[in-house]
């Protein structure tokens, strides 16, 4: 229960944080939890008040959220090697994320930007996984140096 709730608030600060951001960039002085140019942005505004456009765009974030925070237990909850946990968390997240990213009304849906998403998403997520990487190799070597000064 404790991951769902941290994963929800992770990601409606994220979601609020980066929508402020590009409703800053909209300079037409009004907030847009969605973009309005993106397909479901359109289809938001037609159909629907800026209240429950926020309310789904909440819903949404919240569950990137909890798809993050579930999908982060592929590494510390399996017995795959690094690897294969790399590669079913990468695969897991890109076909999960990709299809709530176009909910969220975060691209239009032209080829250009999918293929746009899909690199921004694959550069960060290398290096995010790089930094991860790094970061747990030096805890590693911490252990064994600690392991090696004990003989």
């Amino acid at each position: 229960m404790i991951r769902i709730f941290k994963g929800v608030s992770v990601g409606w600060f994220i979601g609020i944080v980066i929508s402020i951001f590009f409703s800053f960039l909209a300079k037409d002085g009004c907030y847009h939890p969605v973009s309005s140019s993106s397909y479901m942005g359109e289809i938001y505004e037609k159909h629907l008040n800026a209240l429950q456009v926020f309310v789904i765009a909440l819903l949404i974030w919240g569950a990137i959220g909890i798809m993050f925070a579930f999908a982060s237990m592929i590494f510390s909850h399996t017995d795959m090697n690094i690897t294969q946990a790399t590669i079913t968390h990468f695969l897991v997240i890109l076909f999960l994320f990709f299809p709530m990213a176009i909910l969220a009304g975060w691209f239009p849906l032209k080829i250009y930007s999918l293929l746009s998403f899909v690199i921004i998403f694959l550069t960060l997520y290398f290096i995010i996984w790089f930094i991860a990487r790094s970061k747990n190799q030096k805890t590693i070597d911490n252990i064994n140096n600690k392991l090696h000064n004990l003989k």
